[in-house]
């Protein structure tokens, strides 16, 4: 009597089991509504708010390009204007002379080169 008890419970598992294995599977072959984003609302004060700020910094970056040109230009000259007068400094002195002044000039070609190597990067 006992074997027939654990067959029939046997039985009885195994077919819930099915059951469940087959609604499962049933579940997922069943297509479902689909969703779509909502599109945004026309007008969004967010939306004119990124298009503004897109614009300032546009121009906020063309005005620092503008800057750094101006930058630039009289940096450009003042190096040519301490190269020529450093090469007319060199031609009157003779070989043997290095003059303190000759260097302090050549040290402010230097940074004055690396200034303009910087605002050429645009950093």
């Amino acid at each position: 009597m006992q074997e027939t008890r654990r067959g029939f419970v046997w039985d009885l598992a195994t077919m819930a089991g099915v059951l469940v294995v087959c609604n499962g599977v049933a579940l997922g072959q069943t297509p479902g509504k689909p969703t779509f984003p909502k599109p945004p609302t026309p007008g969004d004060p967010q939306e004119k708010n990124k298009t503004a700020d897109a614009s300032d910094l546009k121009a906020m970056k063309r005005a620092a390009m503008v800057r750094n040109e101006k930058e630039f230009r009289v940096g450009v000259e003042r190096l040519y204007q301490l190269s020529d007068d450093l090469r007319k400094e060199m031609q009157k002195t003779t070989t043997n002379v290095l003059s303190v002044q000759m260097y302090k000039k050549t040290e402010e070609i230097e940074k004055l080169a690396k200034k303009l190597k910087n605002l050429a990067r645009g950093s």
